[in-house]
């Protein structure tokens, strides 16, 4: 029997704009290309008809050229960004549907993000940087210093907790943002 999708993406669109669903259209009805879609509709492409999914315990990667829309996809997950169209379920619930408040708990407790460009906290050490996600969760203190203390041990990161960002090289501080990102044991 096959697993249960963890992640479902369906037919999922995103084109910047304010004619957005209009040029959707047309590229469904007349084949256009980006460039085509940008002068007529005055419109960018980000994602055209998207469709995967990812079980448990699968590793999925996202691949392309800069600027075909992996962080346009990505950020749909826990929706940062809207799509013009389609279906996105993280968990077997649709991400769209979801209220504020449920989509805070979804992102929370099972949701973790590296960004391309770390979005660590300045001001915090690497420590509290990596427990951010649990402290948003109240988890408690205790808790949240053990669990940093076993990923920043994973991510080779171990003597380094009382440190600030800006005493990392950029590789170092990518790995503290992969840490906060298993911190919250997506």
């Amino acid at each position: 029997m096959a697993d249960k999708a963890v992640i479902a993406i369906k037919g999922v669109w995103k084109i910047f704009g304010d004619r957005a669903e209009e040029a959707m259209e047309a590229i469904k009805s007349r084949g256009l290309s980006k460039g085509q879609v940008l002068e007529e509709f005055g419109c960018v492409v980000g994602i055209a008809d998207c469709s995967f999914s990812v079980n448990r315990g699968e590793v999925f990667c996202v691949m392309g050229l800069s600027g075909s829309g992996k962080s346009t996809l990505v950020r749909h997950l826990n929706r940062l960004i809207e799509p013009t169209a389609g279906e996105i379920s993280v968990l077997d619930r649709d991400i769209r549907a979801l209220r504020a408040e449920e989509l805070r708990e979804m992102r929370a407790r099972h949701i973790g993000m590296v960004f391309q460009h770390m979005a660590l906290l300045p001001h915090r050490t690497v420590r509290d940087n990596v427990a951010f996600p649990l402290q948003i969760r109240n988890e408690p203190k205790s808790k949240r210093w053990e669990v940093s203390q076993r990923v920043l041990t994973m991510v080779n990161l171990e003597g380094y907790e009382d440190r600030f960002p800006r005493e990392l090289s950029g590789g170092m501080q990518q790995r503290v943002g992969l840490a906060r990102a298993l911190a919250s044991d997506p």
